[in-house]
């Protein structure tokens, strides 16, 4: 999916109707596995009493993890020219 939104928002640039810088930055990285199934019970099981603790327990987790990753795609962006950036964010396990 990520290759054909490149080139879609490249060939926008091209053609002068997109001016701004995109970046497609990869952020499942960091949720961790309490998030991951918080969400499954919640969502997929209607079962809320179960899957909203795992989701906020998930979130406070995550949360500094998240701001590295935000920080880092905020440098990335500065420092690059390019006008469509794809961040994979490996690191940020």
């Amino acid at each position: 999916m990520i290759p054909g939104l490149y080139n879609l928002t490249s060939m926008l640039h091209m053609q002068k109707v997109l001016n701004e810088k995109i970046i497609f930055s990869n952020t499942s990285s960091t949720v961790p596995l309490a998030m991951t199934f918080g969400g499954l019970f919640s969502r997929l099981l209607k079962i809320d009493s179960v899957g909203v603790p795992l989701l906020v327990k998930g979130a406070k987790q995550s949360y500094k993890n998240i701001i590295q990753l935000v920080n880092h795609t905020v440098k990335v962006a500065k420092e690059c020219k390019s006008d469509v950036i794809i961040l994979d964010n490996k690191e940020f396990k």
